[in-house]
């Protein structure tokens, strides 16, 4: 390490090489800024750079930055001197200012104070003289009450959810209700044969996971396919374990994803429809079942997603539910599990059940 000197030392920071702070790991502020870090404790050493003076910090002791305030703003340089805070009067004194220097420090007349949905609560504490000599008293925003928001439709009722007053909520609502009833309760003439409902369980819930079983069946209730698959990477999965109850054992002698491909191929080319609860994880393991983008893009364009069509429908009928699981819906519209909930075959049939309740006469013609 470089030698410090004692006149060094008394500056506040050691001085140290560009190479010794790349040796211990020390971020400087333009670093931290491209990572979009900020640090948490003083700058613990310095270096004398061609472009002037480097600080260092602990790359222990840093923690995410706040997005920059402004779009198209960037975040100021850790070690940038920030600007100084405009002085504001002291506490009782009603002191005359520019109408600027009022806005920088949160100070409005009553009428801008209306505009924005406050009224004061306190006195004035600065007024400004207008061009015409009015005197315009000013108050803290930060002691003025926030008057209710105004409906944005209507503009008079006072707002009662998605900035709606309660009146156009509801009739929006009922609009939006009869418009999604008309289209779950459509008849679109579907085959119950080709229209195929799918289940994956896996090692866990993202890309780099794996699949461990996989269930297809028909619109009949009819199973057209079911295995445990083996893993070709994972060799344990303890938290998803937990939930769908399938061990390393269960699958150490099952077939993998890519031995049962041919078979789940044929099944879904003669599908019209392939529907699921919640498709976006599983569908993209299947896609991996076929080799062009062609094949991949006819697979999704099968896909209906129960899941959204279930969070539609308890949106539009203000079911008030915390989750929007398989498990809510069942509940909800009264059906009782077939075999053991989390597994690949109860699943399927509970997702075949629960979109029957949602669209009663899909498989009917007009």
């Amino acid at each position: 390490m470089d030698t410090v000197t004692k006149q060094e030392k008394s500056n506040g920071l050691p001085f140290i090489s560009e190479q010794e702070a790349t040796r211990r790991h020390l971020l400087s502020a333009d670093m931290l800024q491209k990572l979009h870090l900020m640090p948490t404790a003083a700058p613990i050493a310095r270096c004398n750079a061609k472009n002037g003076e480097i600080l260092y910090y602990d790359p222990e002791r840093v923690k995410e930055a706040p997005p920059a305030r402004w779009y198209g703003k960037k975040a100021q340089p850790t070690n940038t001197p920030q600007k100084a805070p405009v002085p504001r009067p002291p506490v009782g004194e009603v002191r005359r200012m520019s109408a600027r220097h009022a806005a920088a420090l949160g100070y409005f007349s009553a009428d801008a104070l209306a505009r924005m949905y406050y009224e004061p609560t306190e006195g004035p504490v600065a007024f400004y003289i207008t061009k015409s000599g009015a005197r315009v008293e000013l108050f803290d925003r930060t002691t003025c009450r926030r008057l209710p928001l105004p409906c944005t439709k209507c503009g008079t009722g006072v707002r009662y959810r998605a900035k709606l007053c309660e009146a156009c909520y509801r009739e929006e609502m009922a609009g939006r209700r009869r418009e999604g009833d008309l289209y779950r309760n459509a008849r679109y003439g579907a085959s119950r044969k080709s229209t195929l409902f799918f289940d994956l369980e896996m090692t866990g819930v993202y890309s780099h996971d794996e699949v461990l079983s996989v269930t297809v069946m028909n619109a009949e209730g009819e199973l057209l396919f079911h295995s445990l698959t083996r893993p070709e990477r994972k060799k344990r999965w303890r938290r998803t374990e937990e939930i769908h109850g399938i061990t390393p054992e269960m699958v150490k002698n099952a077939p993998t994803l890519r031995a049962i491909a041919p078979t789940l191929r044929d099944i879904f080319k003669n599908a019209a429809r392939l529907v699921a609860f919640g498709t976006s994880t599983d569908l993209m393991h299947l896609q991996r079942l076929y080799g062009t983008r062609e094949e991949k893009r006819a697979l999704r364009e099968k896909a209906l997603d129960c899941a959204a069509e279930f969070a539609r429908y308890a949106h539009e009928h203000e079911l008030g539910l915390t989750h929007l699981s398989l498990s809510d819906a069942m509940t909800h519209f009264g059906l009782a599990w077939e075999g053991t909930a989390h597994s690949s075959l109860a699943d399927t049939d509970a997702c075949r059940r629960v979109f029957e309740q949602l669209f009663p006469h899909y498989y009917e013609s007009e």
